[in-house]
């Protein structure tokens, strides 16, 4: 066999089937990883697994290929029998000494060498040993050696290392940045070995999930489609959800077609003998199992892979689309998809249905289903063999198993089952919620006794917090933060949590500031940050931390927005330009968003951004009432004044006019914005026509002369409507005169009601305006006689 060949193969995707030499990858394709190297295992050991003391004994061995394959096949069986115990609901007990064949040294402490940025690993976490020796192996032999197979496991070890943390780590994601840059370099080295490259898209796509980079899960994603060739299609199918739905509705359904010209293996192939787990049926008085559609869909049988990669998708739209009943039905056909293959990866096919139990778990039809399904899969004991259970893992980002029972904790919390939940929760040793289940019951003097009992034992940074929580003592906030030896990020995190629920922003900033410190890649407390100091007006720090929740996760349109609002207390209003127009890709149909829109765009010259946001905002809320920004905009289109790219402004007049359209048919009797409409149009006559709507708008109430100044606007308008109206007059064509007569009557008409009522009141803010009105006025009776 070639070396090549062999290096795949020491991959362990196990998807096909292996009874060839070498000997040593025949154990591990047959599940057999009982450590036998006793003597390799304890020079290992013997470097208590520090980097350097690793790499002199790499070194040593560099030149006897044998030594090294020994080293990598002891790393390899303790990451596989790892992820077995720790992927499987009821693992057989495994005697670590027996399997290692002597004692774990006291001195290397896994519980500590495995804490990051001081996020320690769950306490459900067995044999985490096994996890740091097969880590710091990869590690070690990648330096020496360089070699593409070590690098993917190295990588795989990271992965899994971020599973087991209570929270994630930024030094854990600088370290993977890292090496998926090395894996991506690599993927051309794999042009030959196309479904290899599709593992290795989709098991970056993976890690870049925990982390929620939703436009790297994406890269990677539409990537990996192209390689499998795989197209896959939302369409529109009329069809039947209920038993006794006599019409047919519009369902959505996916498509999916395979590239012919791509050569692959079948699920039966790859995967035809893995046992796959229980699909729980529908019983429902009134739905459907699975809807019945009036024609059949363009569906292949996806192979192995492309399942995987169908419920990528499904994880892919989880974290990049807002949780609603929309984003579910979009995500439903793709689970449908995966489900109704009949061979496929174990841990494609569970990731799956545990996606489908959480959504189904919101609906009162399917939520017995949800449970079922939820209690199947925790409680299935069937020996499901090794290989299959690990085949894909990485691919299907499928969590320990330990989270698959919580789930089902949480379903019973949701269906009122408290005490059921309260069992699996004290079983998990998940404190917090243990404390919400005893707060539901209304035995909250419970919950921090039972925190109590457990610091007694086993005292912890977490517990102290919890502790905290329960009592809201703040002094347990002190005592996690002087326990962790003042390093624990949670410590501070939830110190300032507590400050931050009781408004008291300024006082949680520091503690916010002390957590980012030790752990930079917390989202939510930037977010939280960011607000703190907003709120504070400590625009800088607000400033900054708005900045970097943006870079975490870019698709947040509330920072984007809120970062905005700090540039411009900030005197920076191109920058919150530039801000809302990265707001404005992630919810386009916030109308205060487009308010904010309207208002910095105006200030920064971006003319076009405010018609179009006062379009968006007639299409929000059908109205729009601030003339002081329609003035301020005719007024720079009047005047033809440079915008932000150094253009007139006047180019827009014909928009404008438009838009002015769209504002007087929203509010028929705004006078202001009949005002304004004039002031852009092109001739006397639809000025003066504009202007006389405006009158009306300004006097609809009956009572306008009782205000002086209203008094004075209506004879503001009225005299530039008369002054119009006669030019129009004046200047008009022969077939326009008829119209132009009858706008100047109306005019005349309208110029004597007003004299007469602003006489009757006799203000004396009004004198002078008055006396300029019946000039107009007379100028245009005159005017009238003449052309009699």
């Amino acid at each position: 066999m070639k070396s090549e060949d062999t290096n795949i193969m020491l991959l362990c995707n196990f998807d096909e089937n292996y009874n060839e030499e070498p000997e040593n990858i025949k154990k591990l394709w047959l599940g057999k990883w009982l450590i036998e190297d006793i003597y390799t295992y304890k020079e290992i050991i013997a470097t208590e697994l520090e980097t350097e003391a690793l790499i002199n004994l790499l070194k040593k061995y560099r030149d006897q290929d044998i030594c090294t394959n020994k080293i990598l096949d002891i790393a390899i069986k303790s990451l596989l029998t790892f992820c077995d115990v720790n992927w499987n609901s009821h693992p057989d007990n495994l005697n670590l000494e027996e399997y290692l064949g002597m004692k774990w040294p006291e001195s290397i402490d896994v519980s500590v060498k495995l804490q990051k940025d001081s996020e320690p690993i769950f306490i459900n976490i067995l044999y985490p040993e096994l996890l740091y020796l097969s880590s710091q192996v990869f590690n070690a032999l990648y330096t020496v050696e360089g070699d593409l197979l070590h690098l993917w496991w190295s990588f795989r070890a990271k992965v899994v290392h971020q599973r087991i943390l209570e929270d994630t780590s930024a030094s854990l994601y600088s370290d993977l940045e890292l090496l998926i840059a090395k894996l991506s370099n690599e993927l051309q080295s794999l042009q030959d070995k196309p479904r290899l490259q599709i593992l290795l898209c989709l098991e970056i796509a993976q890690a870049y999930l925990l982390y929620a980079r939703v436009y790297k899960i994406e890269e990677y994603l539409l990537k990996a489609r192209d390689l499998a060739g795989l197209k896959l299609e939302l369409t529109g199918i009329l069809g039947k959800r209920t038993k006794f739905q006599q019409k047919s509705l519009p369902q959505l359904a996916l498509s999916s077609e395979l590239d012919s010209e791509v050569d692959r293996p079948s699920a039966e192939e790859s995967h035809g003998a893995s046992e796959l787990p229980l699909d729980i049926e529908l019983q429902d008085d009134v739905r459907l199992d699975k809807i019945q559609y009036n024609e059949a869909i363009n569906q292949a049988d996806l192979p192995s892979l492309e399942q995987t990669l169908c419920l990528l998708t499904v994880q892919y739209l989880q974290k990049a689309q807002p949780k609603d009943d929309l984003a579910t039905e979009e995500i439903q056909p793709y689970i449908t998809a995966v489900l109704s293959q009949n061979k496929g990866p174990w841990a494609t096919r569970v990731a799956a249905l545990l996606i489908r139990c959480k959504l189904e778990a919101n609906h009162k039809r399917t939520v017995e289903r949800s449970m079922l399904q939820c209690e199947a899969i925790v409680n299935d004991k069937t020996c499901v063999s090794p290989t299959s259970r690990l085949s894909y893992l990485w691919a299907s980002g499928l969590q320990p198993s330990w989270t698959w029972r919580q789930q089902l904790a949480e379903l019973y919390g949701s269906l009122g089952l408290v005490k059921a939940a309260l069992h699996e929760y004290e079983r998990l040793q998940l404190w917090e919620h243990v404390c919400e289940c005893y707060t539901m019951l209304q035995l909250r003097h419970k919950a921090a006794e039972i925190i109590k009992q457990q610091i007694d034992i086993n005292p912890t940074v977490k517990l102290y917090c919890l502790l905290g929580d329960a009592t809201d003592d703040i002094s347990c906030y002190e005592k996690a933060w002087q326990f962790s030896g003042e390093r624990s990020s949670r410590a501070q995190r939830q110190w300032g949590d507590h400050l931050f629920r009781r408004k008291q922003y300024e006082d949680s900033i520091p503690h916010y500031e002390k957590s980012l410190e030790i752990n930079s890649i917390q989202d939510c407390v930037w977010m939280r940050l960011g607000y703190a100091a907003l709120s504070c007006e400590q625009w800088d720090t607000s400033a900054r931390a708005y900045r970097r929740y943006t870079y975490l996760q870019p698709h947040s349109f509330e920072a984007w927005n809120n970062l905005a609002k700090v540039y411009v207390h900030q005197g920076d209003k191109l920058r919150a330009y530039r801000a809302l127009m990265e707001a404005l890709k992630f919810n386009y149909d916030n109308w205060k968003l487009w308010e904010n829109v309207i208002i910095v765009s105006l200030d920064t010259g971006h003319f076009e951004d405010v018609i179009r946001g006062v379009h968006r905002m007639l299409d929000l809320r059908s109205k729009y009432e601030d003339t002081e920004v329609q003035a301020v905009l005719v007024r720079a289109i009047a005047e033809d004044q440079k915008d932000a790219d150094g253009n007139g402004a006047g180019r827009l007049r014909k928009r404008a006019l438009e838009l002015f359209g769209r504002l007087t048919s929203a509010h028929a009797h705004a006078p202001l914005s009949w005002q304004l409409y004039s002031a852009l149009s092109a001739t006397y006559l639809l000025k003066a026509q504009r202007l006389l709507r405006a009158y009306r708008g300004f006097t609809q109430t009956g009572n306008w002369s009782n205000d002086p100044n209203t008094c004075k606007k209506v004879i503001e308008v009225v005299q530039d409507m008369l002054d119009f109206s006669l030019k129009a007059r004046k200047e008009c064509e022969d077939k326009d005169k008829l119209q132009c007569d009858q706008q100047l009557s109306s005019a005349r008409l309208t110029g004597q009601a007003v004299i007469r009522a602003v006489e009757k009141q006799d203000w004396p803010e009004t004198k002078e305006s008055l006396k300029e009105l019946k000039v107009m006025f007379s100028d245009v009776t005159e005017y009238m006689k003449s052309i009699i």
